[in-house]
């Protein structure tokens, strides 16, 4: 069945039977008959009531009420409960606005339950902004995952990066896994992986650990870091670097903006002439 431009249709998916309506009767702007919770509206739409595929084109909007998508041209696999956002594909979700070249999403009967943006993938955060080749939203469980090379930019100077980087938005978390650099003006921090809050102001940071904040080169297994502070605490096989001194120890706390190190434990220092 074919729904023609100029009628304007509605496409209302039930929430019990999983079958498609067609109400070319109903105008874009007119809400979603009772009961009914994912609907899409087209300029034009094709029906195939056998395979229960649906292919709608132009000025094409996707909802359950929460969840907006937008994009040039849609199809949705009803039977297999997914649809594909192709051309200024766009969808707006409580975790923020994603954007991509092909945008895939699952939904039941009432709820859009996951989302893949590829292809220069973003998404456009209240913290700050995601980009990955992929990312993917689970709106139920408020999680975010950016995979193959994400960058998060968070205001006023964060910028972290790695192979993977995942948000917990309902526990305020982020994990990057993977060369994880965490970087500002005042330097970087990098190690195989990195926890923090959503905005990273405070990060673990675990796995061959390297840093360099100013004037002051470190390293170590592991570092507690805190932006707000201006601080790291590096702990296992420490070592710290700056003008013509190097500290040896188990734990030392850098203090980067004052350019101040207190070591603690067992402490060996190298005096080193200066170029």
């Amino acid at each position: 069945m074919v729904v023609a431009p100029a009628l304007a249709a509605v496409l209302a998916v039930t929430v019990s039977a999983l079958s498609v309506v067609a109400a070319p009767s109903v105008s874009p702007s007119s809400p979603p008959a009772s009961g009914l919770r994912i609907t899409v509206t087209a300029d034009a739409m094709d029906v195939d009531t056998v395979t229960r595929t649906v292919t709608a084109t132009g000025h094409v909007r996707v909802t359950d009420g929460t969840v907006t998508g937008t994009a040039s041209k849609a199809t949705l696999y009803h039977a297999q409960g997914r649809g594909i956002l192709v051309g200024n594909a766009r969808i707006t979700t409580p975790q923020g606005v994603l954007v991509g070249g092909e945008i895939t999403f699952t939904y039941t009967t009432r709820i859009v339950t996951r989302i893949v943006s590829r292809g220069d993938a973003g998404l456009e955060m209240n913290i700050g902004r995601l980009s990955a080749g992929t990312i993917t939203v689970t709106p139920p469980s408020d999680s975010v995952v950016g995979e193959e090379h994400a960058t998060f930019l968070s205001p006023p100077d964060v910028v972290a990066t790695a192979r993977t980087l995942s948000f917990d938005r309902g526990r305020g978390r982020a994990v990057l896994d993977g060369g994880a650099r965490l970087q500002n003006r005042d330097g970087f921090i990098q190690g195989e992986r990195i926890e923090g809050m959503d905005r990273l102001e405070r990060a673990s940071v675990t796995g061959g650990v390297i840093s360099r904040y100013r004037d002051i080169d470190a390293r170590s297994q592991t570092a507690e870091y805190d932006a707000k502070e201006k601080k790291i605490v590096f702990i296992g096989d420490a070592e710290v670097t700056q003008a013509g001194r190097r500290v040896f120890t188990e734990r030392v706390t850098v203090w980067y903006a004052a350019g101040r190190i207190v070591a603690e434990g067992a402490t060996r220092m190298r005096i080193e002439p200066t170029p």
